[in-house]
């Protein structure tokens, strides 16, 4: 039987999909960082190159998680692991914009605010796996729905929470409050995730879940209310105009 997909479009997309999300760390600083930030290269380089040591670190805690790039990805040629990945990872890029994003004293209250979204969003992956094995489902059963329903959840979970992170610091306090205040809707959505796994991943009665109804359009649904909710909270204090 011939390779459905060859491995040199697996190394190219996940290298594409790295490439996109360190180009949008370095986008949305030179737009909207803070002051001594925006229109600086230097700044912009440094804190883009933090974001990469950022991801890869966070790459290696999925791997933790049941989710490996170099084994289920490069190795394995797993489309559905690729799926996840790529949305996994321009998640973690959004999370580490957003917590870089508006008027701080130090570098030190950046990685805070970062590390606060991206330690939460690992939270919930660990909670949805407890309860819903997705990665099983991904890595061992190569669930292309599974992936693409998963992908689409972690991308909809890191545009809540990096924007419940963005914004001018004041305090920890006030941080904790802000990102409670905005971030809630992360768990609305893993509750969602939850009662949606049982009755969508691949069972006796239906090994081969359909990818468009069973991956795709649950995928697109986290997103919608994503967006969503990013549009009822509107601009984040201290956003250039």
């Amino acid at each position: 039987m011939g390779r459905t997909h060859p491995p040199v479009n697996f190394y190219l997309w996940f290298r594409a999909g790295w490439v996109l999300s360190l180009l949008f760390i370095a986008v949305s600083l030179s737009f909207y960082g803070a002051k001594e930030v925006r229109g600086d290269v230097g700044e912009v380089g440094f804190l883009t190159f933090i974001g990469a040591v950022w991801m890869f670190f966070a790459n290696t805690c999925m791997a933790w998680l049941g989710i490996n790039w170099q084994d289920d990805v490069l190795e394995r040629k797993n489309p559905a692991a690729l799926a996840t990945l790529t949305g996994g990872s321009a998640a973690v890029a959004i999370m580490y914009a957003g917590g870089n994003l508006g008027e701080g004293p130090s570098y030190w209250e950046n990685i805070f605010s970062a590390a606060l979204a991206t330690g939460s969003w690992f939270g919930l992956w660990l909670i949805l796996e407890l309860g819903g094995r997705i990665c099983f489902s991904i890595a061992e059963e190569r669930d292309f729905a599974s992936g693409l329903r998963f992908g689409g959840w972690l991308l909809a979970c890191g545009l809540i929470l990096g924007r419940a992170v963005a914004g001018d610091w004041h305090s920890i306090t006030a941080t904790l409050s802000d990102f409670g205040h905005d971030g809630w809707m992360a768990a609305v959505l893993l509750l969602v995730a939850l009662l949606m796994e049982p009755l969508l991943r691949p069972s006796r009665q239906r090994p081969f879940p359909r990818w468009v109804s069973c991956g795709l359009a649950p995928a697109l649904f986290h997103l919608a209310i994503a967006g969503i909710w990013l549009w009822h909270l509107g601009r984040w204090e201290g956003m250039p105009i």
